[in-house]
């Protein structure tokens, strides 16, 4: 049986993964503006860990998950109201610290009232709520696009806030606290777009883990990681807008090829959890970087062109962009794990903040290569995963514990 607290999810899902990545910088101006107010949005996924520790500490598992579905609609509320950049980096911060404080507990709700022997099975159809409502998100916010973008706001709002009661109704009172380091690190799903997802925001990062790093190949997988995870995501947040404002097409377009390529990858995460264990997460992983860098290259020569009849051929290599994630999703977190001089949940830790960094300055130079056109912002991420590759076939990354 479904819990029904798992509707909140479904809900956050559709607003967090789904519509605000798109509607947030297509309401922005044009320019830096998009990107900056993105990686606000971003930005605030860094304080997840901490505000799920706040949470094990007082049991306010229930408490987190409605105060931020409230806070993070209210905010929606409040970026409708127009003004200055700062006032709409603002927003988009509480609308980040919002759903990133919801999206934190949610598997407490599992671990914490579940037995062990439910856990994969429930964790499963979380995962499903999310992705299911991101693929609606993705698809609502490109039919209501940049004409209607205040209603996707009004409603993203409506959304979260009807999520509130559903919260206080349904979520379940922990009953066992379980210690968060304790628990296995899971791929992240769903496509860039998601840098607070519930998976990553389980560990945080220790001092004695950073100053591990000098010590083992995990410093060169994070540098590799973190290159590539910037690159892509800065070209997952902008796509829509270039699409929109380079290309003149409706929004509709972009999002259904995201929503396409997410829909494609979640397929996918078995077999390649099959390919990890067989070939090794670093083949894996540079298979991923080999294949996104090989499509992205195809997007560049596309975009030099700039006819109408090189929209579909953009559209087809993004979306397949996303359909490579498992490949680095999966054979990331094996990585960070294996590869780690500390502790697993320490190792993870570095491997989130990692991505909440990625996602902040790839919206922040996204927004600005964008300006220079569609074409340079393709190819700079085209450098950044060859360089990222470059990096990934370090020696010390290259071992394959088993």
């Amino acid at each position: 049986m479904i819990p029904r607290w798992l509707a909140c999810y479904v809900l956050l899902g559709l607003v967090q993964s789904g519509m605000v990545p798109v509607i947030l910088p297509l309401a922005a101006k044009q320019g830096a503006a998009a990107g900056l107010t993105y990686a606000a949005f971003a930005a605030a996924g860094v304080a997840a860990p901490f505000i799920g520790a706040w949470s094990d500490r007082h049991r306010k598992h229930r408490l987190t998950l409605a105060c931020g579905l409230g806070l993070a609609g209210l905010a929606l509320l409040a970026h409708t109201l127009g003004g200055g950049i700062a006032l709409q980096m603002a927003t988009a911060l509480l609308v980040g610290l919002g759903v990133s404080s919801a999206s934190t507990v949610s598997m407490m709700f599992i671990v914490e009232v579940e037995p062990r022997s439910r856990w994969d099975g429930q964790i499963g159809a979380l995962q499903a709520c999310i992705g299911g409502g991101q693929l609606v998100g993705l698809l609502i916010a490109g039919l209501l696009g940049l004409k209607h973008v205040n209603t996707a706001f009004l409603l993203g709002a409506g959304v979260l806030l009807l999520a509130v009661p559903l919260a206080f109704a349904f979520a379940p009172d922990p009953v066992v606290e379980v210690d968060r380091a304790s628990l296995s690190s899971r791929p992240a799903r769903g496509g860039d777009a998601t840098p607070m997802g519930p998976h990553r925001s389980l560990h945080k990062v220790t001092w004695r883990a950073v100053a591990g790093l000098g010590h083992s190949g995990l410093a060169w997988f994070l540098a590799a990681w973190l290159l590539s995870y910037t690159a892509t995501n800065g070209l997952s947040v902008m796509f829509a807008v270039a699409m929109v404002r380079d290309y003149q097409v409706p929004a509709t377009l972009p999002t259904t090829a995201y929503a396409v390529g997410v829909g494609c990858s979640l397929l996918l995460y078995r077999l390649v959890g099959g390919w990890d264990t067989r070939f090794g997460p670093w083949h894996i992983l540079s298979m991923g970087l080999a294949a996104r860098a090989l499509l992205v290259a195809g997007m560049v020569v596309l975009a030099t062109r700039h006819t109408d009849t090189t929209v579909l051929p953009i559209l087809i290599c993004f979306g397949a962009t996303q359909v490579m994630w498992p490949l680095l999703s999966v054979a990331s977190n094996t990585l960070a794990v294996t590869l780690s001089p500390v502790r697993q949940a320490e190792s993870v830790g570095l491997l989130n903040a990692a991505t909440s960094i990625g996602a902040t300055i790839g919206g922040i130079l996204g927004g600005i290569l964008l300006r220079a056109g569609f074409a340079w912002l393709c190819a700079a991420v085209l450098v950044a995963l060859m360089l990222s590759l470059l990096l990934a076939w370090h020696p010390r990354v290259r071992l394959n514990p088993s």
